[in-house]
Order: structure tokens, then sequence, then C-alpha cells
């Protein structure tokens, strides 16, 4: 009965977050600032963001230090919704502390080249520490790719990482060792679930992060059609081998025959024919956010199962805070109010 009464307050809890994001009069506002300072006060004053924001001077505050708080919002949200559920005896928050881990091992290797630190430091959840398998502030004094591999030798980073170090002097490729931790990343939900959850929970909760799989696939493999030329064979072996919507064969035969275009078309006649059209393309991420948007909307509205309700909201809370940042880095390069709108997705 705990256990119930523990799942029904943290979906109570993501359902009241929920109901206080970002609307439409929200953007409006937000896209007539035309400074940084004024989006920070607007947030600070008019929306949910008050706590995060609470002890900044908005007249002062730099870009990058916004930024890092709305990502930090993100972090401090989910622990604040997993204290509702009962993580003894479920281990189905895990998925949330690997999203911080691979996060903070990305942001070093980024910061590999960078004198200053302090970027990097900011955006570290430390507030996280006691769930999470390594000393994330040890990451800070991380320089070079051998230093990474050596911190993360206790943990299971090391192995996947392994394969991704530079040869002769070469340098860090960060596209592939992102594809390597977000695949080990969903090994790992799926793993959690199989173990976690059974009947039409297991189905629904599979199905979404089956499609976020997907999804991620298909961003992979425009990616590396358009800017790599990745050869098919390469493609298929850096995809995770899950397909919800488009059968096995149907991927397999768009990775072989079509080039980064003609994936795009196909997609444009597949189960996702709503939200990508390659007649009216913006960027691969924006409908592949779209598709997550809608999916997740449903879910938090109409579902009663907590975790599914926990999930749907984090991904709805991180798109609102992409938006932020669209709008963030919009206004910082003069870009008009109406081109900023059309990359919202709300």
């Amino acid at each position: 009965m705990a256990g119930s009464f523990s799942s029904n307050a943290m979906a109570a809890k993501a359902k009241a977050m929920y109901g206080k994001r970002l609307i439409e009069s929200d953007y409006q506002e937000l896209l007539r600032r035309r400074s940084v300072n004024e989006i920070a006060a607007y947030l600070k004053n008019e929306t949910d963001y008050t706590n995060i924001l609470s002890g900044i001077n908005e007249q002062a505050i730099h870009r990058g230090h916004l930024e890092i708080l709305i990502r930090q919002s993100f972090f401090l949200k989910f622990l604040q919704l997993i204290r509702f559920g009962d993580t003894s005896k479920s281990h189905f928050y895990q998925y949330g502390v690997l999203l911080i881990e691979i996060r903070q091992i990305l942001l070093t290797i980024r910061s590999f080249n960078e004198a200053d630190r302090s970027v990097q430091i900011a955006q570290m959840p430390t507030f996280a520490s006691k769930y999470t398998s390594f000393d994330i502030m040890k990451l800070v004094n991380v320089t070079d790719f051998d230093q990474l591999l050596e911190m993360l030798k206790p943990t299971v980073y090391y192995s996947v990482l392994l394969p991704q170090r530079p040869k002769n002097g070469e340098d860090v490729d960060f596209t592939f060792c992102e594809l390597a931790l977000k695949s080990y990343y969903h090994m790992q939900v799926n793993k959690i679930i199989e173990r976690e959850f059974t009947g039409d929970s297991k189905t629904k909760m599979k199905e979404l992060f089956d499609t976020q799989i997907e999804l991620d696939n298909i961003t992979k493999i425009y990616r590396l059609k358009k800017y790599y030329h990745t050869d098919p064979q390469e493609i298929k072996r850096l995809i995770s081998p899950t397909f919800e919507r488009i059968p096995r064969k149907v991927l397999y035969e768009w990775i072989d025959i079509y080039d980064a275009d003609a994936f795009l078309e196909a997609l444009s006649n597949s189960a996702y024919k709503n939200y990508i059209n390659h007649k009216d393309f913006i960027y691969i991420e924006y409908h592949i956010d779209s598709i997550q948007y809608n999916l997740s909307k449903r879910l938090i509205h109409f579902s009663n199962n907590a975790d599914l309700i926990l999930v749907s909201y984090l991904n709805l809370l991180e798109i609102e805070m992409q938006n932020i940042i669209d709008i963030i880095e919009g206004v910082r390069y003069n870009v008009d109010a109406d081109k900023i709108s059309k990359l919202l997705i709300y």
C-alpha cells in the first residue's frame, strides 16, 4: 500500500509541475524580450523558473550562466520527483542517473581543450553525487581521453569508451563517443524495464523508450549520412537494434540505398509522416523533438502509470528548456522573433 501511495504522490507531483509549464503566452512574452537580461527577468518573476533563478541579479546575468541554470533545473526537478517514488523497491529511476552521468562525461570530452573549466563546473549537478557511480567533480581535472579512461576505470563507462580512444595523435571524435554512450544507455534502460515492469505497464514503457531509441537511430542515420558519408554497414553497427514503427528490413534498405536527402523523403512517407516533411525540413533534431513532445504530452494527459508520467514530464521539460535556450541564443545573435518562433515546440 505504501508503494502505491508513493507512486500516486509522484504522479500527482509530476502533473502539478507540468501544470506550471510555459504556455503560448509565456513564449510570446519571451520573444518580445530583446536582451538576455529581459529574458532572465521574465523567467525569474513570471514563471516556475523563479526558484532556480531566485539568487541571480537579472540585470547583470551572463547568457552562459542563465543557460546553465536553466539546464540545472532538469536535474533538480528529477531528484525532487523521485523522492516521491519508492526507490527502495524500484531501480527504474536509475535511468535518470545514467542520463546525468553520460551528459557529464560528454561535457568533459567537449571541455578537453578549454583552459577555463568554470562553465563545466557550473553545470555539474553536485546534488546528484549520492546517486552517481563515480565522483562527478573529479571530471573537472580530466584534460585528455587517457585521463578520462583512467578515472572511469572502476565503472562500466571504461569499456564503453575504450574503443573510441584516439589513435596516433588523432583528435577525439565526439560524435562517436556520444553514439557509444547513448547505445549503452538504451541497452541499460531496456534491461531495467524488463526487470522492473510487467503486463500493460511494461508494454507501454517499452513503447515509450523504444520510440525514443528509434528516433535516436533516425537522428544518427541522418547525421552520419549527411555529415560523415558513413558506410551503410558501419551505420548499421552504430545504431541500436530497436525497431518500433519502422521495420528492420525497411530501415536497413533505406540505409543501404538512400543518401541523406532521400532518407528524409522516405521518412516523410513513414509512420512519422505527420512530423517529418522533407519539403518543409528545419533540422533533424527539431522534427524528432516534435514527435517526442506529442507522444509525451498524450501520455501525461491519459496515463495512470506514475513511471510513465514521470518520464513523459521529464521529456516535456527537456523540450521546454531547449525552447528557452533557443530564444536566448536567438536574442544573442539578433535573430528575428518570427524565425525563433518557428524553432519552438509547444
